[in-house]
């Protein structure tokens, strides 16, 4: 969070974030409040500052695994699993 003084053109509020970064409204608070992105708790609303919210965007982590990652071995499945009636229909 910031007291910095800033063009009031400078914040969006949460529902405009989250729908540019493609994330939910929480998921926006969350950031906010880990300190991710700056921006500004007027009352009960949130301000975010766009510059910080672009930042975070295009740097933001990438989904999935990390690169090197290793997986555990995979289970075989059970005679009566749901999973193995599955692969053998594959």
């Amino acid at each position: 969070m910031t007291d910095i003084p800033t063009p009031i053109t400078d914040y969006i509020n949460t529902a405009e974030a989250s729908e540019r970064a493609g994330v939910s409204q929480a998921h926006v608070i969350r950031l906010l409040q880990k300190g991710r992105i700056s921006g500004v708790k007027k009352g009960r609303d949130w301000l975010i500052l766009t510059p910080s919210l672009d930042a975070y965007i295009a740097n933001r982590p990438k989904r999935g695994l990390k690169p090197g990652t290793k997986l555990g071995p995979r289970r075989k499945p059970a005679p009566g699993d749901s999973d193995a009636q599955n692969a053998q229909t594959l």
